[in-house]
């Protein structure tokens, strides 16, 4: 799905609801009943969000935070808290260094862009559409925690908590705890930094959670899965994938290699991706007599024969088992349009050194390296695979196109199931949920405690300010100017890090 296509449907959809909301809340006969469960269960609609409120869960958050002792696990959020909030600045501050020094302006074109820890999120450009459901839940399930950390922390505290409740804004889901303003302003310095730091605290224990599950997932599914470190299973499949079809890849094939790239685990598989789109394309041997008896043109196709700037030594209406092959002579650059699945059998080559040495040039045949000629960043390769059914044979599938087109087409797990029951999806479901969940948590984490209006970080510093800046009343103009000008710079700091992450990828 193209993601304006994707933009569109979400439009779409609030527009149609929005409309059926208003004709139902205008209704005469629909309009008492929907407005009394709207009222009743405290649910609020606005343009593009839907807001629910309740009070139901206070006594059950009042109790969890006074039956045990958490002072001390809330002192070491305070703890981490401060920390945290130096630490995110400066990541801020480097991110947004970076973000600027790789816009096309300041980069060469052949220069890669550097890897960044914090990036804006953009579902279908930088984040696919078929993951948009781990990263809605693991936005959701984080905020909840965060709150519930802020709840907790106040029920300790004895600050009286008003309500809690859950939002939906376009396609974000988020949640927030309203405490009562007037006991959180008498509790003493101490206390409201325990309560401030308290949603970031339990973001940074999600992460600690989530780490440690991602580095036991291999034993908990132990008795369920195997790792055999034999090549990687695919999972999913997209439907526009060209890999589909008998000859192709199935789900359950498990896959041994990528252009003579062998593969044993998932890592092996990023990495051999990762190899084909930075290396140039890689030929095959073959003899000149084998060439000239495959060949579907005359083989005599110069360089001035093209068609554009591209040569055509293919026709205007080849068979699709047919490349345009390049191939160097001892004079001069030569074409011809060889079928791809017997030239590709041959041996890998980059030059016609490698394909006449004494173990290739038998019989005194002469052979030539051959290179499919390709418009970058398309790449023919040989993916190996096995069939995970009768006769459990090796194939090869043949693809041809942008190798980073992979990743979106099939997904892949070295983890194999033990009973055939159990579903392939499962192990590569729990992990990425894993792995999203560590993302999300720890970048509210970071943001959240940045000091910038609107944010935990606004209310954190304030405290922390007035906590070790004690000053007389004569002079709490300077507390408050260090506190509008270190709120300023935050502020600005975190929009200029979301500016320069679309910017960055909207010109990458």
């Amino acid at each position: 799905m193209l993601p304006t296509t994707f933009v569109a449907i979400v439009l779409a959809s609030w527009s149609s609801f929005h409309l059926l909301h208003n004709f139902i809340c205008t209704n005469a006969h629909t309009s008492p009943a929907v407005s009394n469960f709207l009222q009743n269960n405290n649910i609020f609609v606005t343009p593009f969000q839907v807001r629910w409120f309740t009070q139901r869960w206070n006594r059950w958050i009042v109790k969890l935070g006074r039956s045990w002792n958490l002072k001390i696990w809330f002192d070491l959020g305070v703890l981490f808290g401060g920390v945290s909030m130096v630490a995110a600045t400066a990541l801020l501050i480097h991110t947004l260094l970076t973000s600027i020094k790789d816009l096309p302006f300041f980069r060469e074109p052949s220069q890669l862009a550097s890897p960044q820890v914090l990036t804006v999120i953009v579902p279908g450009i930088n984040l696919p559409l078929k993951d948009i459901w781990y990263l809605l839940s693991a936005v959701l399930i984080s905020g909840i925690l965060h709150e519930l950390g802020h709840a907790l922390a106040a029920a300790s505290e004895g600050v009286k908590m008003n309500g809690f409740g859950m939002f939906m804004f376009v396609i974000y889901p988020g949640a927030f705890v309203d405490l009562n303003s007037e006991d959180l302003n008498k509790a003493n310095t101490k206390k409201q930094l325990r309560i401030y730091c308290a949603g970031v605290w339990h973001n940074f224990a999600i992460c600690i959670i989530a780490c440690a599950l991602i580095l036991l997932l291999p034993f908990i599914l132990t008795p369920v899965y195997a790792q055999k470190g034999q090549g990687v299973v695919v999972t999913f499949q997209d439907k526009m994938s060209p890999l589909q079809g008998e000859s192709g890849l199935h789900l359950g094939d498990k896959i041994l290699s990528l252009d003579h790239c062998s593969i044993s685990t998932a890592k092996d598989w990023l990495q051999c991706l990762n190899l084909t789109i930075h290396t140039p394309q890689a030929g095959s041997c073959i003899s000149v007599s084998q060439m000239n008896a495959l060949e579907l043109t005359d083989g005599k196709l110069q360089p001035s024969s093209t068609a554009g700037n591209r040569v055509d030594c293919c026709g205007s209406n080849p068979p699709a088992t047919h490349l345009c092959y390049q191939f160097q002579t001892d004079s001069d650059e030569r074409f011809s349009c060889l079928p791809g699945r017997t030239v590709i059998a041959g041996r890998p080559c980059v030059t016609n050194d490698g394909c006449n040495d004494k173990q290739m040039s038998e019989g005194n045949q002469r052979n030539v390296c051959v290179v499919p000629y390709l418009e970058t960043p398309a790449r023919f390769l040989r993916i190996v695979a096995s069939r995970n059914f009768p006769p459990f044979a090796k194939h090869h599938v043949l693809y041809l196109g942008d190798p980073v087109d992979l990743l979106r087409f099939i997904s892949v797990s070295e983890y194999e199931p033990r009973f055939s029951p159990m579903p392939l999806q499962l192990p590569a479901v729990m992990l990425k949920f894993l792995q999203y969940m560590f993302s999300m948590s720890g970048a509210l984490a970071l943001l959240n405690i940045v000091p910038c209006y609107a944010l935990d970080g606004q209310w954190a510093f304030k405290t922390f300010l007035d906590h070790f800046y004690v000053t007389p009343p004569n002079l709490s103009h300077r507390k408050e100017l260090i506190y509008k000008i270190v709120l300023g710079i935050g502020t600005l700091l975190v929009a200029s890090n979301i500016l320069f992450g679309f910017a960055h990828i909207l010109t990458r």
